[in-house]
């Protein structure tokens, strides 16, 4: 029987981040201060021993990832993992934000994701995130090294949100409304815990959205 303790962590602040551009499928450096929040991140978790440590193979989530194990006290093997990767915006990727804004298709993006498509954008649909998220998750556990330990997971704020927002109980529907679950922010630790034999099991959410670690 498996019981593992699954660390999931935005990346840090980049540079689309500050410049409000949608940022999905394609990459933005860390800036200064992301760079420091995962170190910052890396400090706070190094007394946890990790056995594996997986992130999204876009550069700023790996980046974090490596940022943060390199203050760990224990060497952790590394994975990367295409379903960890954010939701893909299709051409909306790096654009201003306030200019997609006046169209119709993102106001639907941001308030209903049950209707939205992608069709103007060619953009994933937020269930296909949720699934292959899910599917990434069994994965993890299902190839853990030991059957009881601490799993490092490192993924973006839109793929984390609807992930744990549904984890927690919620409702997919409405996982971009605050008051039903908040916005991921950069650097912030959700923990969740599974137990079961690999093929079926419970993850249960400790907590999410911790940013306490980066205080001052």
């Amino acid at each position: 029987m498996k019981n593992l303790n699954l660390y999931l962590v935005r990346h840090g602040q980049t540079q689309w981040n500050i410049a409000d551009r949608m940022q999905g499928s394609c990459n933005s450096p860390l800036t200064e201060n992301g760079v420091l929040g995962a170190k910052i991140t890396g400090k706070y978790l190094k007394d946890t021993p990790f056995i594996a440590a997986y992130s999204s193979p876009l550069p700023r989530a790996i980046d974090t990832r490596d940022y943060i194990l390199a203050e760990n006290l224990v060497d952790t093997p590394t994975n990367t993992l295409a379903g960890l990767s954010e939701m893909d915006f299709g051409s909306w990727e790096g654009q201003h934000v306030p200019e997609l804004s006046k169209l119709a298709e993102f106001q639907q993006y941001l308030s209903d994701p049950e209707h939205y498509q992608g069709l103007s954008n060619q953009g994933e649909k937020y269930l296909d995130v949720l699934n292959r998220m899910q599917q990434s998750l069994d994965e993890i556990v299902k190839h853990a090294p030991q059957d009881n330990g601490n799993i490092l997971v490192v993924s973006h704020a839109t793929a984390l949100r609807i992930l744990l927002c549904v984890l927690n109980g919620g409702d997919w529907r409405k996982h971009r409304d605050d008051q039903h679950f908040p916005r991921i922010l950069n650097t912030s630790i959700s923990l969740v815990n599974y137990q079961g034999d690999g093929e079926k099991g419970r993850y249960h959410v400790k907590y999410y959205n911790d940013v306490t670690h980066m205080a001052g």
